[in-house]
C-alpha cells in the first residue's frame, strides 16, 4: 500500500497563476494539487489532447453512422444516383475521421501556455 501524504504546504497564488495552472493541470488529465506536485519533483507534464478529440471523434462517429443509414435507404428505395452520393459523401467522411483520429495518435503532447 503506497505511503499516505500527511504534510501539508500552503502555497499563494495570484487569481491569473492558479487559473493557468488550473488549465494546464485539466490539459494533462491532473487535479492542481497533483500537477504542482509533480512538476516541482521534476515530472515534465504532457498534455492529454484527448479532451479535445475524442467529443470530434464521437461526434464524426455519429454523422458516420447517419449517412450510412441514409445509404442503406436510399439503396432499399432503389434510387441508386441518391445511393451513390451518399455512399461517396461516407467515404470522404470515414477518410476525414481517420485524418483527424491518425493526427492525435502522431501529434506530440504540448502543453499551452
Amino acid at each position: 500500500m503506497p505511503e499516505r501524504r500527511t504534510a501539508a504546504k500552503l502555497i499563494r497564488f495570484h487569481p491569473t497563476e492558479l487559473a493557468r495552472i488550473t488549465a494546464r493541470a485539466q490539459a494533462c488529465g491532473q487535479t492542481p494539487a497533483r500537477f504542482i506536485r509533480e512538476t516541482a519533483l521534476g515530472s515534465i507534464p504532457k498534455a492529454r489532447h484527448d479532451a479535445v478529440t475524442v467529443p470530434l471523434v464521437s461526434e464524426l462517429a455519429r454523422i458516420g453512422r447517419s449517412l450510412d443509414q441514409l445509404a442503406r435507404l436510399a439503396q432499399a428505395g432503389q434510387d441508386a444516383a441518391l445511393a451513390k452520393r451518399v455512399r461517396v459523401a461516407l467515404d470522404e467522411h470515414w477518410a476525414l475521421a481517420r485524418q483527424v483520429i491518425d493526427g492525435r495518435r502522431r501529434s506530440p503532447s504540448r502543453i499551452a501556455r
